[in-house]
């Protein structure tokens, strides 16, 4: 008889993945969210009153393959959230506001579960010691299962605060201000209580063992990406300068703090560099670089415009502090890039050092700078490990990441 599996996230980042993975194996009982556009809820309703981009974007929260298994809690306070994170971001009321409503929302799911007859709950994030007891009062037998996406915020401080040592820039404790106000001082009660954890790769696995999560209860899950929309680039259209690509929040926790520096040493009449993604004018490193003759700060495009960067450059590099899986990484790979990524990508669970590209110690300029000077340097290279990457990332498919997820479930449950 198949186990009948619960997947709950107030808002969705991946986690539609897992339950259509889960709904295929037949294994998904239902899934529980906030915001969601079922006919005649409020979703649907707020959705028909946008426009454009803001509409489809909003409207991307359905599925057609577990539509039927849907079920809402706290949907009005969901879309309030949404409307928070575009107003105020990074404030504390914001902050408060998410955490309330995970709350709430993994309660109530916690009792739809045990009237259900579910087997498992996947939660993300946010459980809490009055779920757990909740858990032993009325459902002891269900599993509490948590797929852990990104680096934990106690593991990320660690890692930020070396940073901080290292460049003495402590902008980034605004910037990523969310990371410490997130832990509030305390190692959440679900690292060593829940009973099975996904994680995205060895690196996010670290961010739980290091905080007293047992390594047994962790399966790693590499996630996907769609990459039947990337093509293998044409190598025999040589740009005159080796072309750097960065894809992603142009911010600190994605290492631009060490991008910047490094990439200016190198020599301009061989090199340039091309920023995609939002960025803040006013930050001093921006203001720093922004007129540089070789680097180009192309702020965000829509997805159809970052295809075509892709083909258009030559290496791909993100040397940020910390990631669960550099998704955007690997579609540079789908494109034919070779990569040069630091150890805090997720990556080099995927890649070999000196094959698919370079990898780096993570808040080091001068490591960084040595493996953009080697590309620089080893121009005609640059083909044969972009093919490399290509043949590797072509089997990081979301069916890939679908068929893991639901054996790693199943596994975590005792099949």
């Amino acid at each position: 008889m198949n186990k009948k599996v619960i997947v709950v996230h107030p808002g969705k980042q991946h986690s539609f993945r897992l339950a259509e993975a889960l709904k295929k194996d037949n294994m998904l009982l239902n899934y529980v969210t906030t915001v969601y556009d079922k006919k005649y809820s409020l979703t649907h309703l707020f959705g028909s009153f946008l426009k454009g981009d803001n509409k489809k974007r909003f409207l991307t929260r359905k599925s057609e393959i577990f539509d039927e298994n849907v079920v809402q809690f706290c949907e009005f306070e969901g879309l309030i959230l949404l409307l928070l994170y575009r107003m105020l971001p990074k404030s504390k009321i914001t902050i408060a506001v998410e955490k309330h409503i995970h709350k709430l929302v993994y309660l109530k799911t916690i009792k739809f579960a045990a009237k259900n007859n579910a087997d498992a709950i996947v939660f993300y994030g946010g459980l809490s010691e009055k779920h757990f007891e909740l858990k032993n009062r009325i459902c002891p037998n269900i599993k509490f299962i948590v797929d852990v996406p990104t680096p934990t915020n106690e593991y990320m401080q660690k890692v930020l605060e070396n940073d901080i040592k290292i460049t003495g820039d402590e902008y980034i404790r605004i910037e990523q201000a969310t990371t410490w106000h997130s832990s509030e001082g305390k190692i959440p009660i679900r690292y060593k209580l829940a009973d099975g954890f996904l994680a995205g790769s060895e690196f996010v696995k670290k961010s739980l063992t290091d905080f007293g999560t047992d390594a047994n209860k962790i399966k790693i899950v590499p996630y996907g990406v769609d990459t039947s929309r990337f093509t293998l680039k044409d190598f025999g259209s040589e740009n005159q300068k080796v072309r750097f690509i960065f894809v992603g929040r142009v911010n600190r926790r994605k290492g631009i703090q060490h991008l910047l520096p490094a990439f200016e040493k190198l020599d301009s009449d061989k090199a340039e560099l091309i920023l995609v993604g939002q960025y803040d004018e006013n930050d001093v490193l921006v203001k720093k670089y922004k007129n540089a003759e070789n680097i180009i700060f192309k702020g965000f495009v829509t997805q159809d415009v970052v295809t075509e960067l892709y083909k258009s450059a030559d290496v791909f590099v993100l040397p940020s502090l910390g990631e669960g899986l550099a998704q955007v990484c690997i579609e540079a790979m789908a494109s034919g890039l070779p990569v040069v990524v630091s150890e805090n990508t997720g990556i080099t669970d995927l890649i070999t050092d000196g094959n698919e590209g370079l990898i780096v110690p993570a808040s080091d300029t001068a490591k960084l700078f040595g493996a953009m000077n080697w590309f620089v340097e080893n121009k005609k290279s640059i083909p044969d490990m972009g093919l490399k990457a290509y043949n590797t990332a072509k089997k990081y498919t979301w069916d890939y990441y679908e068929s893991n997820a639901a054996a790693a479930i199943r596994e975590l449950l005792g099949e």
